[in-house]
């Protein structure tokens, strides 16, 4: 004994900077640390739009290319706020974590911590690890508590809520891939309507349904009647030849007159005026030009829209549970031996640092 006080006194920053500190934490380790238990699942996030990625990840291995955008994004969610706060909500998160059974050091709240959900927020991201293998693409989801059960239990919640975001990504996914489509859909559609009053409303100014075929009648009339015109022309010049006093050539002129009179009486309800048939049939021609194309728009629209639903059925996401949720056997925290170790690695650090700056400061001192 004298021998070991002797010692103690005469190494005493190493026997309260180091040898307490160790000391110290083997107790805590030893019996006051709770056990914690963590609870593992796989998972991964597959879909049509990621699936050339996941054959990338065949060839390019710790490239990454095993998982998607989506992947990262579940992710992100079981270790976010909105997570932390739902399972607050539905799982009484708090009450898991400030348990009487956690010592003082490893619940939540604690002496050396603060009370909000902020404090509280980095505290669960110590408790709750998203990790992602980007050779394989599996997400690996740990739970840590202070119970088994309660491990299990918030393990499977979070995948039911992952389970709910990537429901949410499809429906929303399915909305904008469909939306443009719809929205150029409904707008051409409403172009088409105004057409179609436009061709009603002109309908109703000239009182016809169709210039264009109601003009057929009066354009026979002429047709017909120029016929005459030519066989009476014929006629009347044979007869100047075979008989120039025939009495029938007065009768014959007189006949070409009436014709050619009518001719020209009928050629105007064709053209010559604003009330003739071409600006009619111009005005009618150029509103159904108008809604030809906007039918065409309608049914190119309607195509895109049926493509758009198919690629976005194809391109559903869905999340694959590879492992479920495990109960564990035996705590798997804390780590005991290793802390000890780090804490006696540091204090002697900090020890050896401390001697070396007073060696080196007496040194400069007596030179």
């Amino acid at each position: 004994m004298p021998r070991i006080n002797a010692w103690v006194r005469g190494n005493l920053g190493l026997c309260g900077g180091v040898i307490l500190p160790t000391l110290l934490a083997a107790a805590y380790y030893a019996f006051l640390a709770t056990p914690q238990y963590v609870s593992e699942a796989e998972f991964v996030v597959r879909g049509q739009n990621n699936q050339p990625n996941m054959m990338l990840a065949g060839l390019l291995e710790g490239s990454g290319g095993g998982a998607s955008e989506d992947t990262y994004a579940v992710q992100t969610y079981v270790t976010s706020r909105d997570a932390a706060q739902l399972l607050m909500r539905t799982q009484n998160l708090k009450s898991v974590y400030d348990t009487p059974i956690a010592d003082a050091l490893a619940r939540f709240p604690n002496f050396y911590s603060g009370h909000t959900f902020e404090h509280f927020y980095k505290y669960y991201k110590k408790h709750v690890v998203s990790e992602l293998d980007t050779t394989t693409g599996v997400s690996i989801l740990q739970v840590r508590t202070f119970n088994a059960n309660d491990s299990q239990r918030l393990a499977k919640a979070l995948l039911d809520s992952a389970e709910n975001l990537v429901n949410d990504m499809n429906t929303r996914q399915r909305a904008n891939t469909i939306a443009a489509s719809s929205h150029e859909l409904h707008a051409t559609l409403e172009k088409l309507s105004v057409v179609n009053k436009k061709i009603d409303s002109y309908r109703n100014e000239i009182a016809m349904l169709n210039p264009a075929q109601q003009s057929q009648p009066v354009l026979k009339d002429i047709a017909s009647l120029q016929t005459m015109l030519i066989t009476t022309q014929l006629e009347l010049a044979q007869l100047q030849r075979s008989t120039p006093k025939s009495p029938l050539i007065e009768v014959h002129k007189r006949r070409i007159v009436a014709l050619e009179a009518e001719i020209k009486n009928t050629e105007t309800k064709i053209t010559g005026s604003d009330t003739s048939f071409v600006p009619k049939i111009s005005g009618y021609e150029e509103l159904v030009f108008q809604r030809t194309l906007l039918e065409k728009e309608v049914a190119a629209a309607d195509t895109a829209v049926a493509a758009a639903k198919l690629q976005a059925d194809r391109q559903l996401l869905y999340l694959d549970e590879i492992t479920q949720p495990n109960l564990p056997d035996y705590a798997a925290y804390p780590h005991a031996l290793s802390n000890i170790a780090v804490v006696f690695a540091a204090t002697f650090s900090v020890y050896l640092m401390i001697v070396l700056l007073i060696s080196g400061a007496r040194e400069h001192k007596l030179t």
